[in-house]
């Protein structure tokens, strides 16, 4: 068991993170009655964060609501943020990165590893469901999705092209 000082740093530690996330997802690693992440996932998981600028944090419930709480104050929109009504072993990512590439990166962990659970998460201070994190981890690439923003603009002008090109063999 911690000591109160212990306590009091994490607190102090979480706090200090927090305000500088650019996304917060909420976790589980573990819930009862089933079997969590191993040791060798869960260390898996902490090097593939280390590599994109982000942290997995294990801390008790009361921590994490005490130290939301301290620096979101009590935003409406944290209500559906209750760590309480969260089961099983909380943890946080925490990053400072890019939020797509993270949403990416640890769905795809959690696809191999399903004792890895997602509740939801603290997007630029805003809570999103679940089900908002899984849509924007499926998201494609923003490469992709500039590849296919310049063929939809290309479209037009290379049919033109060609109706032109026909056109011009005809009369020849």
């Amino acid at each position: 068991m911690k000591s109160r000082t212990q306590k009091s740093e994490e607190l102090k530690s979480l706090k200090a993170k927090l305000p500088e996330a650019q996304i917060t997802v909420f976790t589980s690693f573990a819930r009862a009655g089933e079997k969590g992440l191993s040791v060798a996932q869960m260390t898996e998981l902490k090097r593939l964060l280390r590599g994109i600028k982000s942290e997995y944090v294990v801390t008790k419930k009361t921590i994490m609501e005490r130290a939301l709480q301290q620096v979101q104050g009590e935003p409406k929109s944290r209500e559906s943020a209750d760590v309480y009504s969260m089961d099983g072993s909380l943890g946080l990512v925490v990053s400072q990165d890019e939020p797509y590439d993270l949403a990416k990166k640890v769905y795809e962990f959690a696809k191999k590893n399903t004792a890895l659970q997602f509740f939801g998460a603290l997007l630029n201070g805003a809570f999103i469901s679940k089900e908002q994190f899984i849509e924007m981890a499926q998201m494609p690439s923003r490469e992709v999705l500039i590849g296919r923003l310049l063929g939809m603009m290309k479209y037009p002008i290379t049919g033109l092209y060609r109706v032109m090109t026909e056109i011009t063999k005809k009369k020849s």
